[in-house]
């Protein structure tokens, strides 16, 4: 009997729901999906909260419509500005009886990481608490202690906290439409595992998400984030500068971003861009001014990464690999490379390899999906309770990603 499980993103333009069923190839087939435009969030706000309720229900209706069924319960991911990571260092004596670390010495390590943080009176909702690494005795980090022998044992783990007040409000939605919450995941987490394997993992590699309105940055260890910030810029600043430089609309302006190349070949460099304009007539543009203001833009966005970076320096190596999504930039030719230039480190476009939805825009939503069915397999195909915490995680799509 397959295994049908939904899950609801909510981007900073948009609302994704997908509703997906295990599969005999790729354990997880994507059956219906729904993306409505909202009004977003900034600074931890609502832009129109009397507008959000009208498009989950749309997102939802349009993804049980492509499904053929109705769906009851549904795992909501938890969006960058909402969320919260901390880390700490826990210990625990090996107190097996032949000294070897077994899966009591696990937990025991683990609760004394979130007891050091105090995470009971924190105030926020742990969605989830994952190992970077574990050390047994002082000895190499691994990310498999169970069996060794020694006399004490140490992790770094993270925990990923979520706002009260959005978990409120979008629960309070939902049961308005008559479906209940499963769970509340992030899919910053459920991403970076789905886009990068254990071994990449392992290299404390970076993963930036440029999205319409924002950019999360954040870098990985393990099974776990170590380190997460958002900064309020995105894709969305560099169609609005072109709006406004250019004296079009957006919508103009968003198809001008598009067709945008950072590197171009003789003959690109020497091509104007165009937009077909409302009235249906063609505006050509001069390609240096519109080089220049993209690009102005796009500085400003590296150069808060490259702040970032100096600030989270002690989670970072010298050649952590850096991975960049979302819709917000890489769909632009060029993107990469430049990003690299800029940068100064190798930066890579991850691809999940999945039948649907497989462009960068989607992987954050894909790696929700990822969350969810590790959560339903947990259980023997059942549900894990709203609020439960994940224990292990695994990809669910074609196991491996791609580069372009």
């Amino acid at each position: 009997m397959k295994t049908v499980a939904a899950a609801i993103e909510f981007g900073t333009s948009k609302i994704i729901t997908l509703i997906a069923e295990s599969g005999s190839f790729t354990r997880c087939e994507i059956v219906g999906s729904g993306t409505v435009p909202y009004a977003g969030y900034s600074g931890g706000e609502w832009n129109d909260p009397d507008g959000l309720l009208p498009a989950i229900e749309a997102a939802v209706q349009a993804a049980q419509a492509e499904a053929k069924r109705r769906i009851d319960r549904i795992f909501v991911g938890v969006p960058s500005e909402y969320i919260h990571v901390t880390t700490a260092v826990g210990e625990a004596d090996i107190l097996s009886q032949d000294g070897r670390v077994t899966e009591d010495e696990i937990m025991r390590v683990m609760d004394d990481a979130a007891d050091q943080l105090n995470l009971s009176e924190a105030g926020g909702n742990v969605l989830h608490r994952s190992p970077a690494w574990f050390s047994v005795d002082g000895g190499r980090h691994t990310m498999s202690p169970i069996g060794s022998r020694g006399k004490r044992l140490q992790a770094l783990v993270s925990f990923i906290q979520a706002d009260p007040y959005f978990i409120e409000d979008v629960r309070g939605c939902l049961a308005e439409i008559g479906i209940e919450v499963g769970a509340f995941l992030a899919p910053t987490l459920g991403m970076a595992i789905l886009l990068m394997s254990f071994d990449e993992r392992d290299k404390t590699p970076v993963l930036i998400d440029v999205g319409y309105l924002n950019t999360e940055v954040s870098v990985v260890e393990g099974d776990a984030l170590t380190f997460h910030a958002v900064l309020p810029i995105g894709g969305g600043d560099i169609t609005a500068a072109l709006a406004e430089s250019l004296e079009i609309g957006m919508e103009e302006a968003e198809a001008i971003k598009r067709d945008y190349i950072f590197t171009p070949d003789e003959f690109d460099a020497q091509s104007d861009p165009e937009v077909r304009m409302e009235d249906g007539s063609v505006v050509t543009f001069p390609r240096a001014f519109v080089a220049q203001t993209i690009e102005n833009v796009t500085e400003e966005l590296v150069d808060d990464i490259l702040e970032t970076f100096r600030y989270a320096d002690e989670y970072i190596a010298a050649r952590s690999q850096v991975y960049i999504t979302g819709g917000g930039l890489v769909n632009m030719r060029g993107a990469k490379e430049y990003l690299a230039e800029k940068l100064k480190r190798s930066v890579r476009i991850p691809v999940v390899k999945a039948a649907r939805l497989n462009n960068p825009r989607f992987s954050s939503s894909l790696g929700l999906m990822d969350l969810v069915f590790d959560a339903v397999e947990q259980q023997g195909g059942e549900e894990e309770p709203s609020g439960g915490p994940l224990k292990g995680l695994k990809n669910i799509f074609r196991k491996q990603s791609t580069e372009e």
